[in-house]
């Protein structure tokens, strides 16, 4: 019986170090918030900007530019990062997981809306909320969850909104919901330098 007890013992601290490896590694994550976050952002208001001096669907474009830029950035950054650390974890594995399936849900819906000929910002933002709840979550880190509950509150909001002012909320969110806590982790990252 002492066996089996010293098992369960040990699988609580096995669980407990992952927990505490997780949380103190996800500071190196605050860049792809920042990142993500800044190019979302930018690129709302570059769109509502262009939409304001008459450039209609033209304006769409700035959507299309945007993962030419992030894309090989966050790779570059995942590959460097991946040099540095010695050990995975199974939270830091499904932490890639869940926005791995974000990354893929997201493709999916934008598909979906635009074939519908549908704003897809509100399901987006929708979606946004999930994968940084489950990180938040994940975590433990309250400003992601906060973030997730900005974004659920955005998609409702865009529901009801016309598509020009659609922009500004996105980039509200994204403001709330991955710039700040990104530049809090960022801190965080600096600080335990």
């Amino acid at each position: 019986m002492s066996e089996k007890e010293m098992t369960q013992e040990r699988s609580l601290e096995i669980i407990q170090g992952m927990i505490a490896q997780a949380q103190n590694r996800i500071s190196e994550d605050g860049f792809h918030f920042l990142l993500w976050g800044l190019l979302v952002m930018l690129a709302s208001l570059i769109q509502f900007s262009l939409i304001q001096r008459g450039y209609g669907n033209e304006s769409n474009i700035v959507w299309m530019v945007m993962p030419l830029v992030g894309v090989p950035i966050a790779m570059f950054y995942g590959w460097k990062q991946s040099k540095k650390q010695q050990v995975v974890n199974a939270l830091d594995r499904i932490y890639t997981r869940v926005w791995l399936g974000f990354g893929v849900t997201l493709g999916t819906t934008i598909f979906i809306c635009v074939s519908a000929h549908m704003n897809p910002v509100p399901v987006i933002l929708a979606i946004v909320g999930l994968a940084t709840f489950i990180s938040g979550v994940i975590y433990r880190f309250a400003p992601l969850i906060v973030g997730a509950v900005v974004f659920w509150i955005g998609g409702v909001v865009c529901s009801f909104i016309d598509n020009e002012l659609i922009l500004l909320i996105n980039a509200g969110c994204i403001l709330i919901g991955y710039i700040v806590p990104g530049i809090i982790l960022w801190r965080k990252a600096k600080a335990n330098v």
